[in-house]
């Protein structure tokens, strides 16, 4: 006994240096940067936070760990262009059915920031929700302010999204399930559908540009050109007068943009046949779910249909094991953001994305998500 008691004597002397180290560390680590973030959620109490941050254009992200005490932080950050952050704790996530974490926007802290700022959060942690407003920096403010007066949209998905959870992991009747996902759908619609009147009532705001970027295809394309200069020449609004560029180059009819991977690959060689672009990931559930299908397509269909994967978001080396893991030989790209973004060329956002190409190199389709509308398709073109 006494020796057990000595172990754990020892065992929690070497836990306090070690916590006492970390937070020495982390807090010198923190104050290195040219942008502070302070602030105060009440109900937050103390632990632990990550923080992630990523700049506009994706070229710099971080990761780092702050120390929250009774809700209270501050904290430094390097950005050389604006960007965005999120601050995550334990307490922010809610619990699965399955035990499992889910976090949900309505319980994030989300921020905008430019080079050189500093901004305050002030808010309060409920059950369902995190309400916080934020001061210096412009996005940030319009951005809380809105969240803050919709709140409750956000509040309401997150109760349906658990309700959901918790019914699917039970096994309850599946039409009680569909129709409660129905609201749930209807109620994201909603938040989105709000941001867009936002955006048209302030055609001279910089969120509005982030706010019209949430919508769709089509929505973007009507209601770009409301928005002001000032606005549209924001690295935010640069980037959705690009995203239009590449809808309407990648429009059904259109030649597909080319790919080309030096010495390896290149699209334009591949007239005379059609071709099938997939975009995946190995991190992407439905992706690696999918790949038996297309497996029995490309031995069905290799001799009239070249296949070309491009994995996006992915490590080298998990890349290459999937491939051998999963027995894929049609012909695999891995996408190189800052060399060969080839997602960005064809604006991928949706896991998996499969473009159909024909034989002339022009664009029959585009399918998002995993589903059987495109094997069906290919099966009507190469059996007709």
């Amino acid at each position: 006994m006494r020796k057990i008691k000595k172990v754990l004597k020892v065992f929690l002397y070497i836990i306090t240096i070690f916590t006492i180290v970390v937070v020495i560390t982390s807090s010198i680590f923190n104050r290195i940067g040219n942008c502070m973030i302070e602030g105060k959620i009440k109900g937050l109490g103390t632990r632990l936070a990550l923080v992630a941050g990523v700049t506009n254009s994706n070229s710099n992200k971080f990761f780092k760990v702050i120390l929250i005490v009774n809700g209270k932080f501050s904290f430094n950050v390097k950005y050389n262009e604006s960007g965005r952050g999120r601050i995550i704790t334990w307490n922010m996530l809610f619990k699965r059915a399955s035990g499992k974490p889910l976090g949900t926007r309505s319980k994030f802290l989300e921020f905008s920031i430019n080079p050189n700022e500093k901004i305050s959060i002030n808010g309060s942690m409920n059950k369902y929700s995190i309400n916080y407003l934020i001061s210096g920096n412009k996005i940030s403010e319009q951005t809380s302010k809105f969240r803050q007066e919709n709140i409750d949209n956000l509040v309401h998905a997150t109760q349906l999204e658990l309700i959901i959870d918790s019914l699917t992991f039970y096994g309850a009747n599946e039409n009680l399930i569909d129709s409660i996902k129905r609201e749930f759908y209807k109620t994201r619609r909603e938040y989105t559908i709000q941001q867009l009147k936002y955006a048209i009532k302030n055609p001279n705001q910089e969120v509005s540009a982030t706010f019209l970027g949430n919508q769709d295809k089509d929505t973007i394309i009507k209601y770009l050109p409301i928005l002001s200069e000032n606005v549209l020449s924001t690295d935010i609004g640069k980037e959705l007068r690009e995203r239009v560029l590449v809808y309407k180059q990648t429009e059904v009819g259109n030649l597909a943009p080319n790919i080309v991977e030096s010495g390896l690959f290149n699209l334009t060689n591949l007239k005379g046949k059609y071709v099938v672009l997939d975009f995946w990931g190995t991190w992407c559930g439905a992706c690696v779910k999918g790949f038996p299908k297309m497996r029995d397509y490309y031995s069905k269909y290799r001799s009239k249909v070249e296949f070309v994967g491009i994995s996006c978001n992915d490590k080298k080396s998990v890349w290459t094991k999937c491939i051998k893991d999963e027995g894929l030989q049609w012909t695999q790209l891995l996408n190189d953001v800052d060399k060969n973004d080839f997602a960005r060329q064809y604006n991928v956002s949706v896991f998996p994305t499969k473009v159909l190409i024909d034989k002339e190199g022009k664009i029959i389709k585009i399918f998002e998500g995993e589903s059987n509308d495109f094997y069906t398709k290919l099966d009507a073109l190469l059996q007709e």
